[in-house]
């Protein structure tokens, strides 16, 4: 969630909160809905109408009624962003379904359903006690009509439709990519996000980061599952139900765990293969989720072995540095970063707490199964001074971890273009390099 309190809290980047996108392809709505001028005043249309102004592409007109550190946090152009993010997993914009309001002491949170060809979303917007947007959060519910997926061919495997988790309060659409031609049972992988709602390809910025991963792995004889996170497809559900006791467990590692059971039952793959590639936060959760569920071993990708608080620390320190502002300026949004990371910069203690119980070095340093850890020397959100070198460290004398560094690669290990990388350094459809893809097919295949 972006709140107002500490400088695009999240982050412009492990994409824990919001995901800030120019996507190509993103169609607006050219009808419109009746947004005309937000009354900002009346309290039973003012969340109707922000959305309604962000589905007819009048973004200005929406953050006119952010408050001054909210505008801080989110410009037009990233709110116009991120916007458009959502369209291009949620499709085209139908209608609102409904509007709630929860009330608090200080601030009221409205809950914006609107139907989509794909998805629905779930706009929450929290006005402070002036009825200014003090923060906002964008999330996904599942669409029952729609969206549902057959099996399609790829060029050299099939896509199989599978729902994890089937049965369970929160089942996932995914697919599995399954190799044509096998001659043995296969050797498989689970996909497991990064922060935030994420759809089964991980769509980032226009760049889907799993479906290249998938198509590249398949083609190459690995088995490959994917799936929408849970708070992609849940999001509204998971927030009524957890609310600030939501952690990582209930987030990613429960669907990690009920991805490879899934696996294990396919006869068309060993279930003694199967392994964990993570990216991001998945990749910084990856040495935990592969000693839970028993994988044969782990791939990291732009992960951290650190505190998630010291990183959203980093990326807001290093956001600020790049800006085009006065030191006046700088200065006072770095108190504002000071302060926000006292208070978790937005996030519940408890999810903080949680992973910080469970240091991803504990688990490499214990394990004697195989992890490959993969980063781009060109990724601004984890460093390869901050954090590839500490897993340099772990692996000094563990020979069961193999490291490569691409020199040119980002976050999303695609070609960077930019001396001091932004998120503008992500070009939507640029595919995922395949230098990194292919490594990981000759580890995958060196492992039996």
């Amino acid at each position: 969630m972006l709140r107002a309190r500490g400088y695009r809290s999240f982050l412009v980047v492990m994409m824990v909160v919001l995901i800030i996108a120019a996507v190509s392809g993103c169609s607006k709505n050219t009808n419109k809905q009746g947004a005309g001028t937000i009354d900002w005043d009346n309290h039973d249309l003012r969340a109707e109408q922000f959305v309604l102004a962000l589905v007819n592409g009048d973004f200005s007109e929406a953050a006119e009624g952010f408050n001054a550190e909210m505008r801080q946090a989110l410009s037009v152009i990233d709110l116009e962003k991120a916007w458009e993010d959502t369209i291009a997993n949620a499709g085209a914009y139908i209608s609102i379904e409904e509007v709630t309001m929860d009330p608090h002491d200080e601030y009221d949170i409205y809950q914006v359903i609107s139907n989509h060809q794909r998805f629905k979303v779930n706009s929450r917007i929290v006005f402070s006690e002036d009825g200014l947007v003090a923060g906002l959060f964008f999330s996904f519910v599942e669409n029952p009509d729609a969206g549902r997926l057959t099996p399609t061919r790829g060029e050299g495997y099939t896509e199989i439709p599978v729902i994890v988790g089937q049965g369970t309060d929160y089942p996932l659409m995914g697919i599995i990519a399954m190799p044509d031609n096998l001659s043995e049972k296969a050797t498989a992988v689970v996909l497991v996000h990064g922060s935030g709602p994420q759809d089964m390809n991980s769509t980032a910025f226009g760049i889907p980061v799993f479906l290249d991963i998938a198509d590249y792995l398949a083609q190459n004889g690995i088995a490959v599952l994917r799936y929408n996170k849970r708070t992609y497809a849940h999001g509204a559900d998971l927030v009524a139900h957890y609310g600030d006791d939501l952690t990582v467990r209930e987030e990613t590692i429960d669907d990690a765990l009920l991805a490879k059971a899934l696996l294990a039952q396919e006869e068309s793959i060993d279930e003694n293969r199967i392994f964990l590639l993570g990216h991001s936060l998945g990749g910084m959760l990856a040495p935990r989720i592969v000693a839970e569920g028993d994988f044969a071993g782990g791939i990291i990708m732009a992960g951290s072995p650190r505190s998630l608080l010291d990183i959203i620390y980093d990326q807001n320190l290093y956001s600020i540095a790049q800006m085009d502002i006065s030191e006046e300026e700088k200065a006072v949004l770095l108190a504002q970063v000071e302060e926000a990371r006292a208070d978790y910069f937005t996030l519940p203690w408890i999810y903080i707490n949680e992973m910080d119980e469970h240091p991803a070095a504990d688990y490499l340093t214990e394990t004697e199964k195989p992890f490959l850890i993969l980063h781009g020397a060109k990724d601004f959100q984890v460093t390869t001074e901050a954090d590839f070198a500490l897993y340099q460290e772990i692996a000094s004398d563990r020979p069961n971890i193999e490291l490569r560094q691409y020199d040119q690669l980002n976050h999303l290990f695609t070609p960077s273009t930019m001396t001091n990388p932004t998120t503008d350094d992500y070009i939507p459809g640029t595919p995922v390099d395949t230098q990194p893809l292919a490594d990981i097919v000759a580890w995958l295949k060196a492992r039996f």
